[in-house]
């Protein structure tokens, strides 16, 4: 069954995508008339004035990729300061869940905030949640290695649990732990797409995830608008996946490959029902800065919902953030593929995405 959402278009872009929405076709065909005739009627007569070339976009060839760190605003320091002095109120009262919703708006305006991730990685250890210590605290180190306090913390965590060789986290993307290879693989996307090395890619297709053994295949197919790095993109997914990546054809401009995720669940295993599954999606489309333009649904086994939406993202970080929301609630999810487009009748760049979504209803 075919449903079409709103159509929620992203703050940021709703009033460029609605002020923009030009015919690029019919204006080319009149100034090719308008053009023809000035030749009819003798372009070179300076009193019948000048011919303007008229450039109409075609497909991105790549994209400007800044990782220059975000400059804090005033506004930034004194959410930041707000919410540490809350997060530490809880804290002292061990009242750690507020503590920690407390810590994850410091999150929104700094994700590498030494303190706030010291903080999150001492409740983490208190509750026995090791992998989250690590991931905290080794962020804090890195941010603020001369303090001392994370050096003696990062000494008694050692005690219980050995900093782990191939963690589940994808080092450079701030987000919290990953539970299964879904997020996993969305996130070692992203990191991908922070890189450099990504600078030329225009589409990337991911097929179906192969299980094998405990182990997450992931077949992806990349397009580029020049020759692919090969080397450095090979050596950017076996860094952020922690396991091996390998390249299956190779041929101009297209490269074909897999990487594995080990040690996470294909399927959630503690995935929630969700009910009013429309309103769920339009607050997230609301909350989140992505445009939903359609959606196929079909009925899939066990009081499954399949989906496939066509999303439209300034960023795939954006896309992931939705993402990430939906994960709690959804056994499996993949992004089928991404292309980039300009929006109509602009150069500002988007990715055009179509995403394959499960739902547990009630």
């Amino acid at each position: 069954m075919k449903k079409g959402l709103t159509v929620l278009l992203f703050a940021a872009l709703s009033s460029t995508l609605t002020a923009a929405d030009i015919n690029w076709d019919e204006l080319e065909k009149k100034a090719q008339q308008y053009t023809g005739e000035l030749e009819k009627k003798g372009a070179g007569d300076s009193s019948r004035g000048t011919v303007t070339n008229l450039v109409i976009p075609g497909q991105p060839q790549g994209r400007t990729i800044d990782n220059s760190a975000r400059e804090l605003t005033e506004a930034d320091k004194r959410h930041i300061t707000v919410h540490m002095k809350l997060a530490n109120r809880h804290f002292a009262r061990k009242n750690y869940p507020k503590a920690i919703e407390e810590i994850e708006l410091v999150f929104e305006r700094e994700p590498d905030n030494a303190g706030a991730r010291f903080m999150r990685a001492v409740i983490a250890g208190r509750l026995r949640d090791h992998k989250t210590a690590w991931y905290n605290v080794l962020i804090a180190k890195d941010k603020d290695g001369a303090n001392p306090k994370i050096d003696s913390f990062i000494n008694k965590l050692k005690t219980v649990a050995p900093e782990p060789e191939n963690p589940e986290w994808v080092a450079g993307v701030f987000r919290s732990v990953p539970v299964t290879a879904s997020e996993k693989v969305c996130d070692v996307i992203e990191r991908l797409l922070l890189d450099q090395v990504s600078h030329n890619i225009t589409s990337l297709q991911i097929d179906d995830f192969i299980e094998e053994s405990g182990t997450v295949k992931v077949p992806v197919q990349i397009e580029c608008s020049s020759p692919p790095e090969k080397d450095a993109i090979l050596g950017l997914l076996r860094k952020a996946t922690g396991n091996d990546a390998s390249i299956k054809s190779s041929e101009g401009k297209k490269l074909s490959l897999n990487f594995s995720i080990k040690g996470l669940p294909l399927i959630n295993p503690a995935v929630k029902p969700v009910s009013e599954l429309q309103e769920f999606i339009k607050g997230l489309t609301e909350e989140i800065d992505v445009a939903i333009s359609d959606s196929v649904e079909r009925e899939a086994e066990n009081k499954q919902l399949d989906i496939i939406y066509e999303i439209s993202t300034r960023d795939f970080k954006t896309l992931n953030d939705f993402l990430r929301k939906i994960a709690p609630y959804s056994p499996k999810f993949r992004v089928q593929n991404l292309k980039l487009a300009y929006i109509t009748g602009t150069q500002s760049i988007i990715w055009k995405c179509k995403v394959q979504i499960f739902f547990q209803i009630t």
